[in-house]
Order: structure tokens, then C-alpha cells, then sequence
């Protein structure tokens, strides 16, 4: 007993030395007092710094301390648990540190734009000047990559191919992340291996990234194309398979305003997502956000006769369908510009036969119905949904020029105050954001109505090792691939299988939409439907409430349609509109559809 006893006790007592000469070798000195300085121990802007060490070493502690109180139940257990993780949360962070210094090596060596932000396990950026996040867990970062210097940025035009120059330097980059060379530094076989095992919980996310420029669809898919290839570059310097995961995001996450050449340039970049553990993994990507306020809006020619119709409004009817004069770029020219990564073709929707649906406007009417399955699967875009048979957007002009075959779905005239929901700023530190915003003037003009948007693809993330698609949650209730139907003007209008995530408001699969010309419930199970279409859908979550977007390509004169869902689901929309053209002049008509039960 007494043996066993000196044993623990010199366990503890070499433990708990390392840890304090750890902290000390850690401890920075603030240069203009030559005295310990918290803020250059825990947050120095010094790339070269050993903040996350430092941190990694007062978090391992603590959590060592709890688990070895819980497994020693004395305090000989909580010193040992405590010094544990205070070695392997110091040798993790350091290896944050050691990557984050290599890195700013790297930028000089080749001229490259480098930015590294650290996550702690929300998911959320700490700032590097703020203490207080600083005492919380690094538990990961985000590296963004751009070449301002590089004449064709990190890939051959129009090509998943990286350039003879950034193979070597992504063969440098990819190093920094080899955990074979930083255990083979760990002379302790134990603690070696404990750190391997804890490393071997790491995800890493490439993403590609572009500007809004040519086809948002095309960009998306090259985009992944190319964040497959770097993963997979990784993978060949000896960065795990397992631990391996892409995204194509395309436009869909700008950084800067894509009005300016220079704001473009930000916006294509590869980024490379490193967390700690799956948990931390799915908080990083359930609270990301897009940055709306720099999205562009959607400009297109149709000018209205009426007065009453609002000047942005009137301008921006004729292209909803998705296009834009910028869209007459090629998309060669477009994905020549972009330093994204990826591709997928479009998700596919099979289409259902028509069965039979309750209509719930005022009192309950009977329409058709489309069969649903009872759940959908997870493989669309986080942003919007594309089929494969889509053909290019129809323009507002040419749809009102088609034969008048339009509908008239008893709207008025769109103006500038029939938002059907004001939205305020998102900002990607909250994981949500309000529906209904005090200052109309700081919304977004994009979420104003669907006359301003545009269909904006983003492909999901994928596994490199079986390629896919990773899912952080369930769908929002209500939302999970079910009928949805209203009747307007006498019409029956249907949104087939509308299945959303709950954690990001990810559209999961894409949906249907049907129209029945003057209806007749007498009649429901012999007609067909007047208009039938496979829509792009772009979805903005809040914390109120979820806007559903579906661009309708100008068929029968529909433009888009906007649908509020409360954001714990339920049965029936908040509010909704459709939008459709008639001579040539925007008009909206009420449009809140019910779940068919």
C-alpha cells in the first residue's frame, strides 16, 4: 500500500511539474512592460504565438481534473486526471500554434492572402483581442486561402487541376496538418497514444468558394469539384480519409460585396475547417449563416406602366427565374474566375402522381395532392435545389410574351410595402435571426421579395471516404417531405414534398409545384395540372420563422413565390405570396398553404 501510494504520489508531482513548466516556457511577456501579459499569453496577434497551447493547457487541466476526480474519487485522481489533460490539451493546442505560425511562413514564401480564425466548440469565431472567449476551449479554426498573386488563383481555368505552383504549396499546407509528425515528437508511448486517439476525432472541411458571377448552379458544382481535389491531395500527404470532408459552396458564403472586382476576389477562396470532434463540427456548421447583406440583387428590364408599382420592384421582376444580364457569362468564363472546389449533378426529383389534398383557405376545400414519401433524403444544397432537368430560367418578359397564357391569381400590384416578411441582418456568430426587423432600412434588399433574389446553389457536405452527404439534424417539424397546398383566385396551388433541416434550414430534397386552373373539386381525380415544375428554392432561417423561396421560371406568368413557415413547424404558413406577371407589370396575390393531413 505504501509502495503504491509513493508511486501515485511521484505521478502526480511529475505530472503536475510538467504542466507548470509548461505554463511557464507559455507564459508571454507584454513588450512594452517586459511583464507577464495575459492577452499575449491567451490572445496574441502574433501568428507565431502559443496562445492556443496555453489555452489548450488550462482547458485539459480542468477537464482532466473532473474526470479524474469522477474515475479516482480522491484528489490524488483529480491531480493525475488534471495533468493528463492539461498534457494532451497543451500538445493539441500547440499543434493549433505550431500550424498557425507554419502558415504565415507559407503566405510569404508564396505570396499568398492567409487568414486564420479561431473557433471554440459553438462553432463560433474568437476574436483574437477578446480575453474572455480566449479562456474558452480552441476547439478548431478556420484557414482561408486565396492567391491575389496567381494569374489563374489555385486551379487551371475551368479545371479541378491545381497549378504546378499550388501543389507545392498546398504540399505545404497539408504537412501542417500530419499528426504522425507531431506524435512522432511525443516520446511518452502513453501519452502518444492518447493524443492519436484524440486526434483521430478531428474533422476537416474543405470548402470552395467563388463570386456570383456566371451560373450559380455551374460554380457550385466546379467549386466541389475542386474542394474534392485538395481534400484529396491531403489525403495523398497524410491527412486520414476518415477525418476528410468537402463542400462546393459556390456564392453561396461571401465575405465582401461582389459590386467590386475586389470584393469578388475575396469572395474565391478555398477555406479549410479543422474542429476538434463531431460535436464541435456539427455547432460550427448548424450556426453558419449567409452573409445576405452581400448578396447582389437581381436586375432585369421589364418597366411597369402603373405608378404604384415601386421603381426596385418593377426592375427586378423580369428576371425570376434566376437570371440576371451578369448571367450571360459563359459559365467556361465564370468558372475560369473562381477558386471553389466541386461536383454533383443537380438533385433529381421523381415525379408523383396526383392523388387527392385539402385546400385550407377561410373554409376547407379538396385538391389535388401529390404522393409523398414519409421522409426525404439528404441531398440537396444548404442553399438552394436545382433538377437536373431544369432548363435555363425564363425571363418575366419572355414568360408575359408567351401567347398571354397567364394566370390571374387576384393580386394587386407589387409595391415596396407588401414585404411578407422584413428581415433583418444575419450575422453568422447567432445561430439565428429575426423575421421581423425594427428598421426595414437595414434589410437586406434581397430578402425584401422574391423579385430581388435569385436562385443561389450550394452544394451539401460530403465524406471523402464514401462520398456522402453529411447530416447535422432532423427536419424542422411538418417540413419533412409532406403536401402543401392553398387555393388562390379559384386556383389550386400545390408545393409538393417541402422537406427542410432543422439545424441550418437546408432544403433536404427538392420540391414540386402544381397549379389547377379553375379548380373543380368534383373533377380532382381526372385533370392534370396546368403548370407542373421542378423549382430552385433558396431558404433564409430565423429565429421567428423559416422564408421557403421558390423561383418559378415565369411559366403561366409565375415569377416566385414566398412562404413563411413558423420555425418549429406546425401545419400552417405564416404568410406567403406568389408573385406572376400580367402585361408586363408585377403583381402579388395571398398565398398561405396548409398541410395536407
Amino acid at each position: 500500500m505504501t509502495l503504491t501510494l509513493r508511486r501515485k504520489t511521484l505521478v502526480v508531482r511529475t505530472l503536475v511539474a510538467a504542466i507548470g513548466a509548461s505554463f511557464a516556457s507559455g507564459c508571454a511577456v507584454d513588450p512594452a512592460t517586459g511583464k507577464p501579459s495575459f492577452k499575449e499569453t491567451f490572445a496574441s496577434d502574433d501568428p507565431c504565438s502559443q496562445n492556443a497551447r496555453n489555452i489548450g493547457i488550462g482547458v485539459g487541466v480542468l477537464a482532466g481534473a473532473i474526470l479524474g476526480k469522477q474515475v479516482g474519487g480522491d484528489n490524488k485522481g483529480l491531480l493525475i486526471g488534471g495533468a493528463l489533460g492539461g498534457l494532451i490539451g497543451g500538445l493539441i493546442g500547440n499543434d493549433i500554434d505550431k500550424r498557425r505560425c507554419e502558415l504565415s511562413k507559407i503566405a510569404k514564401q508564396y505570396q499568398l492572402d492567409v487568414q486564420v480564425t479561431a473557433l471554440d466548440t459553438r462553432g463560433e469565431a474568437i476574436a483574437g483581442a477578446d480575453s474572455g472567449k480566449a479562456k474558452q476551449e480552441t476547439a478548431g479554426s478556420v484557414v482561408e486561402i486565396r492567391d491575389p498573386a496567381g494569374a489563374g488563383g489555385h486551379f487551371e481555368s475551368n479545371s479541378d487541376q491545381l497549378t504546378p505552383r499550388a501543389r507545392d504549396y498546398f504540399t505545404a499546407i497539408a504537412a501542417t496538418y500530419d499528426v504522425r509528425k507531431s506524435a512522432a515528437e511525443i516520446q511518452d508511448l502513453n501519452l502518444r497514444k492518447q493524443y492519436l486517439e484524440k486526434m483521430a476525432q478531428r474533422k476537416l472541411l474543405l470548402v470552395g468558394h467563388t463570386d456570383d458571377t456566371g451560373s450559380s448552379r455551374l460554380n457550385a458544382d466546379l467549386s466541389e469539384r475542386r474542394a474534392r481535389a485538395v481534400s484529396r491531395f491531403m489525403q495523398e500527404h497524410g491527412v486520414a480519409a476518415g477525418s476528410l470532408y468537402f463542400q462546393g459552396a459556390g456564392e453561396f458564403y461571401p465575405v465582401a460585396s461582389n459590386e467590386t472586382e475586389e470584393g469578388r476576389a475575396k469572395n474565391r477562396r478555398v477555406e479549410i475547417v479543422e474542429l476538434s470532434d463531431k460535436a464541435s463540427f456539427d455547432n460550427y456548421l448548424a450556426a453558419r449563416r449567409p452573409r445576405v447583406e452581400f448578396y447582389r440583387q437581381d436586375k432585369g428590364d421589364v418597366s411597369a406602366p402603373t405608378a404604384q408599382i415601386s421603381q426596385a420592384a418593377s426592375g427586378a421582376a423580369a428576371a425570376k427565374g434566376g437570371t440576371r444580364s451578369r448571367h450571360a457569362r459563359t459559365a467556361q468564363n465564370s468558372a475560369g474566375n473562381s477558386s471553389g472546389a466541386g461536383t454533383t449533378p443537380s438533385a433529381t426529383a421523381n415525379t408523383s402522381a396526383a392523388g387527392n389534398a385539402k385546400a385550407r383557405t377561410g373554409a376547407v376545400a379538396t385538391a389535388p395532392a401529390e404522393t409523398t414519401p414519409a421522409s426525404a433524403s439528404a441531398s440537396a444544397s444548404p442553399s438552394a435545389t436545382a433538377s437536373a432537368s431544369a432548363s435555363a430560367p425564363t425571363t418575366g418578359k419572355a414568360a408575359a410574351a408567351d401567347g398571354g397564357n397567364w394566370i390571374d391569381f387576384g393580386g394587386a400590384p407589387l409595391v415596396a410595402s407588401m414585404q411578407t416578411a422584413a428581415i433583418g441582418k444575419v450575422e453568422s456568430k447567432r445561430p439565428f435571426f429575426s423575421l421581423i426587423s425594427a428598421a426595414y432600412a437595414d434589410e437586406p434588399p434581397v430578402l425584401a421579395d422574391c423579385t430581388r433574389d435569385r436562385p443561389r446553389a450550394s452544394n451539401s457536405v460530403k465524406a471523402l471516404a464514401d462520398g456522402k452527404t453529411y447530416r447535422t439534424s432532423e427536419h424542422i417539424p411538418g417540413l419533412y417531405g409532406k403536401t402543401w397546398t392553398d387555393q388562390v383566385n379559384g386556383h389550386q396551388v400545390v408545393v409538393n414534398r417541402i422537406a427542410v433541416l432543422s439545424s441550418d434550414g437546408t432544403v433536404s430534397s427538392p420540391p414540386e409545384f402544381k397549379v389547377y386552373k379553375n379548380y373543380d373539386a368534383a373533377r380532382r381525380n381526372d385533370i392534370k395540372p396546368d403548370v407542373a415544375l421542378q423549382p430552385e428554392v433558396n431558404t433564409y432561417l430565423g429565429s421567428k420563422g423559416l422564408l421557403y423561396r421558390i423561383f418559378l421560371k415565369g411559366q403561366a406568368g409565375l415569377q416566385c413565390a414566398d412562404i413563411v413557415f413558423d420555425s418549429n413547424g406546425g401545419n400552417a404558413a405564416k404568410a406567403g405570396r406568389l408573385v406572376y406577371l400580367r402585361a408586363n407589370t408585377p403583381y402579388a396575390a395571398d398565398f398561405k398553404p396548409k398541410m395536407y393531413q
